[in-house]
């Protein structure tokens, strides 16, 4: 029963934020999505209201973080398939390449440490679970989205 809610709330969140009448950046967006994402899952980790504005403040410290570090591995994975034909320079793109992937395991790997103090092994199990099944969701139905919006091409005239 909670899951079906879950899901509505999630598809009406969406469905208001891709077709109000104001149009978001990606930033508004992204933002959006993060205040419905932590409202959810503070209420599921059961947060009393201390170690809510805690958690808040930490969470959306890392997530600007890993977003950054997300943004610098794309585009050094965009370089190295740009330059997979001529070969120039691949072994420093691969090693910065790594280097991110090494700093966003580490990152995790901290911000997991730093929530022991403030939540119990359940809750961070129960964090790390919400947030795969949220991000699935979210790019679920992003694709449905894109998918559906490509059927719909514009008349020419």
């Amino acid at each position: 029963m909670m899951k079906k809610i879950y899901k509505f709330i999630l598809i009406i969140s969406a469905v208001i934020l891709i077709y109000s009448g104001r149009t978001f950046s990606q930033d508004d967006f992204r933002e959006k999505l993060q205040e419905i994402k932590l409202d959810k899952l503070t209420k599921k980790l059961e947060l009393d209201e201390n170690t809510k504005n805690t958690f808040i403040d930490k969470y959306k410290a890392f997530s600007s973080e890993m977003r950054e570090l997300n943004k610098k591995r794309a585009r050094t994975y965009k370089l190295m398939n740009e330059n997979l034909e001529s070969g120039n320079g691949l072994d420093t793109i691969v090693s910065q390449l790594l280097d991110y992937e090494q700093q966003i395991s580490e990152k995790r790997e901290s911000f997991v440490l730093d929530m022991k103090s403030i939540l119990t092994s359940q809750q961070i199990a129960k964090m790390i679970v919400f947030e795969r099944k949220f991000n699935n969701e979210v790019k679920k139905l992003l694709k449905q989205y894109q998918k559906d919006n490509k059927k719909e091409k514009p008349f020419k005239e």
